[in-house]
């Protein structure tokens, strides 16, 4: 009798055991791909100003990423300060009204700047650019759909001169005059 029960309690172990043991499987790590690396195309407008702007292409060895990097860091911008005194965290609102020297606060919001200042069609110097949670100043046009914008919290905590695309952002002009909501 106690070499059944023994041989019973030894089947249920084994059948409990293939229910719920999973296979054991090698992980492979993550394979890294390559890092895109940006290119940069500079053109001089008719003043003699340098204007960037950059394309991405993969990345096909470590060491040409290393080359590159003092010429992608040109694309960076021309840094024009931090946060401005005064501006809430994120602060792009603020420092562009503070640039433009408007006094209403309701400003330092992004998106204020769409439903305060009436809206343009098209892009070009002297308007803002807003999208949600974000607004710019376009200072000039790079040429090839590209516009020179004074852009604060561009990043990095940083606020820089640099060149962007502004296809899908609302244009507005905040030199007319503004709403009274």
């Amino acid at each position: 009798m106690n070499r059944c029960f023994s041989t019973a309690g030894l089947s249920a172990a084994v059948l409990v055991t293939c229910l719920f043991a999973q296979p054991a499987s090698a992980r492979h790590l993550k394979q890294h791909r390559p890092v895109a690396q940006a290119v940069v195309n500079c053109v001089l407008d008719n003043n003699g100003r340098r204007f960037c702007g950059q394309a991405t292409q993969p990345a096909r060895s470590t060491a040409r990423v290393a080359a590159r990097r003092s010429y992608a860091a040109a694309d960076q911008g021309t840094i024009i300060g931090a946060r401005p005194n005064d501006c809430p965290h994120s602060y792009c609102g603020c420092g562009l009204r503070k640039f433009l020297g408007l006094e209403d606060k309701r400003l330092n919001l992004a998106s204020n700047w769409a439903r305060l200042f009436p809206r343009e069609s098209a892009p070009r110097a002297g308007l803002a650019a807003v999208r949600s949670h974000h607004v710019m100043y376009i200072e000039s046009s790079a040429g090839d759909g590209q516009w020179m914008v004074r852009d604060y919290n561009s990043g990095g905590g940083l606020s820089r001169l640099h060149v962007v695309s502004v296809r899908g952002y609302t244009l507005v002009n905040p030199h007319a005059q503004l709403a009274q909501r």
